[in-house]
């Protein structure tokens, strides 16, 4: 799930996407835009410009990969409460609570969720069918909500009835925090998720038609010509203006921990590899981890949250924790520039 638009409200949706897709272990059975009223429309009714669900984005990428992604919109309003199922809404606001609910049902196993937004859809699904969820999510990964008790963090705020029912679900949560003691941009402390890097470091050496797919998407270009254009546009003049760009990410340990890897300093550099090929190697890790927690979110979307035992009876919440310190953003950037290199296509 997640708040993908076009043009972006925030790119690193984009390259959280290309994670996803770049990341051979996790078989990828639907994109759910997570999308909110006001940034469909323009100021003053909006909040700035206005935006359209992602759906062109997912559609270059299944192009460029030679397959079909399933993808649908979820309601545009938060939650009335933590058990309002969202069934009032619009026809159209349906299709993503619907499309997550037939994805369960036909995985073969029990699946992962990744929420990287709000999460509304989430939260609704499991309001319709809770025990579908119960019987076929084994873990709901969340990109959301702030260690300490604070200001709401951004994806919170976007539907806090939402979070709070999601933690009061009782489904298996991996929390990866977006904000901690000094906010959401610090680079440095143990629970911290936040990296920085430029576009220059991220996008060095991808394969050509991506390299028009991030430009398409980065510039919120109007062409028609959805899959034309990433032929033209990853060089030249428009590719060169979006390389100095910086760019903030939270939800990339969170999806290549959920494919099983580690962050490792390999002899080729820092490298996303499967946790048994670090152990084999004997390679230099960053530690990244899923603390074993009690916790329990208010009325408010506040967590309030404490380590717990591993084997503590029906302890089935993680947080995410880390080595603290900023040469963390440095190792994400190598290891995440060396996996979108693999994504298929010609040579730039």
């Amino acid at each position: 799930m997640t708040d993908l638009y076009h043009p972006a409200q925030d790119p690193d949706d984009q390259f959280d996407l290309a994670t996803v897709l770049a990341l051979p272990e996790l078989d990828l059975r639907a994109v759910i835009l997570d999308t909110t009223e006001k940034f469909l429309r323009a100021a003053p009714e909006g909040w700035d410009v206005a935006r359209d669900p992602g759906f062109v984005t997912v559609a270059q990428a299944g192009w460029l990969l030679g397959r079909a992604i399933p993808a649908a919109m979820g309601p545009t309003a938060a939650l009335r409460d933590p058990a309002d199922d969202a069934r009032d809404r619009p026809q159209r606001e349906h299709a993503g609570v619907e499309l997550l609910l037939r994805a369960l049902v036909e995985a073969p196993a029990p699946v992962v969720i990744s929420v990287v937004g709000s999460a509304r859809v989430v939260t609704a699904a499991f309001n319709r069918d809770p025990d579908l969820l119960r019987r076929q999510v084994r873990a709901v990964v969340i990109n959301a909500g702030t260690t300490v008790h604070r200001d709401l963090e951004w994806n919170v705020q976007l539907d806090p009835a939402a979070f709070v029912g999601l933690w009061r679900s009782g489904l298996p949560v991996h929390w990866y925090p977006c904000a901690t003691e000094r906010g959401a941009f610090d680079r440095r402390p143990e629970r911290g998720t936040h990296w920085r890097a430029t576009h220059a470091v991220l996008l060095e050496g991808i394969a050509a038609p991506w390299r028009g797919w991030f430009a398409y998407g980065l510039t919120g270009s109007a062409r028609g010509d959805v899959i034309g254009a990433l032929a033209s546009l990853g060089r030249g003049a428009v590719w060169e203006n979006i390389q100095p760009a910086s760019r903030s990410m939270w939800s990339t340990a969170s999806l290549v921990m959920a494919a099983g890897r580690g962050l490792a300093k390999t002899p080729e550099g820092w490298r996303f590899c499967p946790l048994a090929q670090i152990a084999d190697h004997g390679w230099e890790s960053w530690d990244l981890r899923l603390d074993p927690i009690t916790g329990e979110a208010d009325d408010a979307g506040q967590v309030t949250w404490a380590l717990a035992e591993a084997d503590e009876a029906g302890c089935d919440r993680r947080l995410f924790g880390r080595t603290p310190g900023e040469g963390y953003g440095e190792a994400m950037a190598e290891a995440l520039n060396a996996l979108l290199r693999t994504l298929p296509g010609e040579p730039a």
